[in-house]
């Protein structure tokens, strides 16, 4: 997982968030290839590898969900990466990343309550208008 981790965040100071996301995850013909790891525990991998948060290593949500995607994935377990905007109640523009399997959150203490921005593996366009997330403000 570590060295996925490296990979990830190598490759996404060089290329566009889906492109790294692409290079890191993997195809359904080579699923099943690691063995039948119980996805709590590829959860609690990621997590105590992230939260060593050192280097490269640092418990960010985005590193999270993309590296247990891939790791899911491999098990046979299709998931999708979501990537969320909200507002919080100081007015700043927060993000978070989740993992999503059957149309719910997974591996998740809260369901996120965020407008989504970009799903990875995405099957279609995204048509979200990001100003409807601005605050409206008076001159």
């Amino acid at each position: 997982m570590a060295g996925w981790v490296a990979i990830l965040s190598f490759v996404v100071r060089s290329f566009s968030l889906p492109r790294a996301l692409r290079i890191v995850s993997t195809s359904p013909a080579r699923r099943s290839q690691i063995g039948n790891e119980a996805p709590q525990e590829l959860a609690s991998a990621i997590d105590a590898l992230l939260g060593l948060n050192v280097l490269f290593l640092s418990p960010v949500c985005w590193k999270r969900a993309a590296i247990l995607h891939r790791y899911l994935s491999l098990n046979g377990r299709t998931n999708t990466i979501n990537f969320g905007v909200r507002r919080s109640s100081a007015g700043a523009l927060t993000g978070h990343a989740w993992l999503e399997a059957e149309g719910r959150p997974i591996f998740e203490t809260e369901t996120p309550a965020y407008a989504i921005t970009y799903v990875f593996p995405s099957q279609g366009p995204f048509t979200m208008e990001l100003a409807s997330l601005a605050k409206s403000r008076s001159v």
